[in-house]
This record gives structure tokens, sequence and C-alpha cells, in this order.
């Protein structure tokens, strides 16, 4: 039954609107408050998921739009997380049991979060209106091709960028004795995100034309046989996870856009996301207690770690939020902007400009954590509530599903470019909603620069004249 889409952004408005009681303190601080707030989530998400059911031509294209990675983020951070600590309030980082907080901390923290989820909801859906995504027609993609050498060059550029930031962090000898300085102190080291990036591109490219199964496909198996574990072992060689992660979901976006899921593929595909889920979980853990042991040790260590631990390594972008909000502005001042405006400066590469300003989470950590080097993310909400209070958390995360909602666009385009540099920015909206804007968007455009780059040199592409250059090369190592 369809349902007039008023109706759908009217209650994203109400429900902002309690959100912004609850913040204010209007709905009090009790277990049921906070019961009703995550419960006024989930009609966020459902409202949300109901009407892009309406404006996009098809359940697949929900599940690849940035909406269903925003609604997955937005269940673990604030539905999940919230309960966890209403009922075990121990299990937390160590700066909130200092501070100290309570029920009434909670649903203030989730009523902020939550009007960012509606309002970024609300632009989201706003986008897919304008651009009437129900009426264009979905054509299947062009013929992928494949250049014949182009491949192995792409991956044995991104490889030696990828083994350059290895290298300078310590190589081989830190990753069994210190693994944990291999994640850490990665400043100035964009170029190896680029290579893994090239890597990812290169996978992700031939990864569609066996999707596709034309005339490439017997070209592009062997390409992504040995790709997809090359981008996998250089992540796990510089310490990081989220790049198989982001991979991952730009593959489901690949796979989405070609073809419809069978109901066992899904089943099948929900277990496989279970276990790898696991086994992040565990890396991060391993990773965390690496920063003070060789590995060996801190794989035992991690074996021997309760559960709920597990948990807190993921979720703590919730603990630090209820941390950060208790803080501001009693304790620290407004930002006034200020993170937003580094922006730019997190574009530039550090080996460049050895003064730029530190990240938002770095701040963040010379806070909650004096002393320590990794940053602590507090969320998109966080940072916009850090800068200008509530109406910054709504104005903000407005703009931010408008420009989600226009990045749609590319998944609708007919050409390998466009569906490639789209699944990059679907994979990024996770770390878009949970790290630092200006950090996240320079890492983003690292990303669709090192997968625009792989692709452009893999197979034909209609290019603007800007990027003929990088055409002719790619023609020349054919």
């Amino acid at each position: 039954m369809k349902v007039d889409l008023r109706f759908f952004l009217a209650g994203l408005a109400l429900c902002a609107t309690l959100f912004w009681l609850g913040a204010d303190g209007g709905l009090g601080g009790s277990g049921w408050t906070l019961s009703g707030l995550v419960a006024l989530i989930m009609v966020v998400i459902l409202l949300a998921g109901l009407a892009a059911w309406q404006l996009l031509p098809g359940g697949r294209w929900v599940l690849a739009s940035p909406l269903a990675i925003a609604a997955a983020t937005w269940i673990a951070l604030f539905v999940v997380r919230p309960i966890e600590l209403f009922y075990y309030p121990a299990e937390t980082i160590t700066p909130l049991l200092q501070l100290g907080y309570h029920t009434s901390d909670l649903c203030r923290t989730v009523a902020i979060a939550g009007i960012g989820c509606a309002t970024w909801s609300a632009g989201f859906l706003i986008v897919l209106i304008l651009l009437k995504t129900k009426r264009r027609d979905i054509t299947p993609l062009e013929e992928i091709q494949m250049r014949r050498r182009a491949p192995w060059v792409v991956l044995a550029v991104g490889a030696l960028l990828a083994g350059a930031l290895f290298m300078r962090q310590g190589g081989v000898s830190a990753l069994i004795h210190s693994p944990g300085t291999l994640h850490s102190n990665q400043g100035s080291g964009f170029y190896g995100q680029l290579g893994i990036w090239m890597l990812e591109g290169v996978a992700l490219y031939s990864f569609a034309a066996v999707i596709q199964g034309g005339r490439a496909m017997s070209e592009a198996k062997p390409v992504l046989i040995v790709s997809a574990p090359l981008a996998v072992i250089s992540t796990l060689a510089l310490g990081s996870r989220g790049f198989i992660a982001f991979g991952l979901m730009a593959a489901v976006v690949v796979f989405l856009r070609q073809r419809s899921p069978a109901p066992r593929t899904v089943v099948i595909s929900i277990a496989v996301a279970i276990l790898l889920a696991a086994v992040l979980e565990f890396s991060a853990v391993v990773r965390t207690n690496a920063a003070s042991t060789d590995l060996k040790t801190a794989v035992a260590r991690t074996a021997q770690t309760p559960v709920t631990f597990f948990q807190t390594a993921d979720l703590s972008a919730f603990d630090d939020f209820v941390a950060m909000q208790q803080l501001v502005p009693s304790s620290i001042s407004w930002l006034h902007g200020s993170s937003l405006l580094q922006i730019p400066a997190a574009l530039a590469p550090r080996v460049l400009w050895p003064g730029k300003p530190p990240p938002l989470d770095n701040m963040v950590t010379a806070y909650l954590y004096p002393g320590a080097t990794a940053g602590t993310p507090i969320t998109l909400q966080g940072e916009l509530y850090w800068n200008f209070d509530l109406p910054g958390v709504a104005l903000g995360a407005l703009a931010m599903g408008a420009l989600m909602g226009w990045s749609v666009l590319l998944l609708f385009r007919r050409d390998a470019l466009g569906l490639l540099l789209y699944a990059v920015l679907y994979a990024s909206v996770f770390a878009l909603l949970t790290r630092a804007i200006g950090t996240m968007t320079a890492n983003t455009v690292i990303a669709l620069v090192g997968v625009g780059v792989a692709t452009i040199a893999i197979g034909p592409t209609r290019l603007p004249a800007l990027l003929l250059p990088i055409r002719r090369l790619g023609s020349r190592i054919t």
C-alpha cells in the first residue's frame, strides 16, 4: 500500500521534536524514558525504510542505499549500546567510570543522537523525492572490459605503496614484536591508504566482471584471485580492519547492482557477516592489547577477554559521546565550527603541512585519555553537538543525509566507474557517521581516488577531458 510521503516526513519531524525535548531534559531520565527513546530511534529507522522502499525501484535498492548502513550503525550505537550500559553500567570506558554517569546521561545522549538520526533520514528522503528515483529506468551495466596487463601494473603499484608504509612502520619486526605500532602513528601515511584502495579497486572491478559473466570474466577471475587476498594481507599488515569491512560492503553493492539475491544467498551472507563481525571484533581487541606487548601475547590475552569487552571495542563511540556531552560546555568550551572549518586542511598531506591541526578524534583523546595517541570517535552527532549544540546536530545531519541521497545517482549509472565510486561512498557511510568528519572526508577522497585510478586504468570508461591523461597511461600499459 502506497502512503503519502508527507506522512513519513511529518513523522520524522515529530520524532526530532520529541528527541529535542529529551535532550533539553523535558522527558526525564528514568529507565522507561530510555526505553522510549531507543524505541523512537527504531521508529525513525522504520519510517525512513518504508519511505525509501517507495522512493527506490525495489527492495534490493534499499539495501544498496546509504540508509541501510546508517540504520545498522544507529541500531548498534544508539539502541543496543545504551541498553547494554543501562543493565551493565560498569562495562564501559574508564573515563566515564571516573566521571560517573546516570540513566539521565544515557537518555540525553540518545536524544541528541536521535535528532541527528531523524534529520539525516529526512535529508536523505527529500533528495530522493527531488531526484524522482522511483521513475528512473534501471538498465544493466555496460559490458565490462578489462585490459590485459593494466590490472597487474595497478596491483604492483598499489602493493608498492602499501608496502612502503608497512616498512616505514617497522615492517615484519614490528608486526611480530609490537603490532600495535603499525596502526598507531600512521601520520603522513596517505600513500599507504591509496595503495590499499588501488588493490581493492582492482578486486572490485574484477568482481564486477565475474558477476556480469561477459567476455572479460575469464580474464577477471585470476585477477580477482590475486587482488582480493593481496588487499586483505596488506590491510592486516598495517594493523587495520576497516579496509576489509569497507571492501566487503562495496562488494555487496556491486553484487546488488547486477543481481537480485536469492533467499538462500541472503541467509548465507548473514551467517558469513556474523562470523566476520566476530573475527573483526576479536582482531580489534588483539590490536588494543598489542599496543603494549607482542603479537603472541596479545592473541593469548584476547582469548581470555570477556565477551562484553569485545563489544566495547567498537561500540565505545557512544560511551565517549556520553562523556563529552557531560563535559561540554560546563568544562569544555564549544568549538563554534572550528572542526568543520578544518575539513579542507584534512585533505592536505601532513608531510606537506607538518603543523596542520589535529583531527577532532585526537582532541577527544586529549581530554578523555591524556597521553594516548589513538583517535577517540564520538559520532557525527557528537561532533556537531560540540560545535553548534542541538541546532548544529539537526542541520548538520540534514545536510549529510542530503549528500548521501545525491550519491544514489551514481548507483543508477551504467558504467563501472560510477558503480565503483558509489560502492566506495556506500562503504564510507559508517565511518562518516562515527568518526571525525574532517578525517573521514579525507579518507573517503583517498578511497575515491584509489578506486577511480584503478577503474580508469583497467577498463574503457567515458571520462571528462581532465582525466584523459590517466586513460592514455592505461592504453600504454595494455
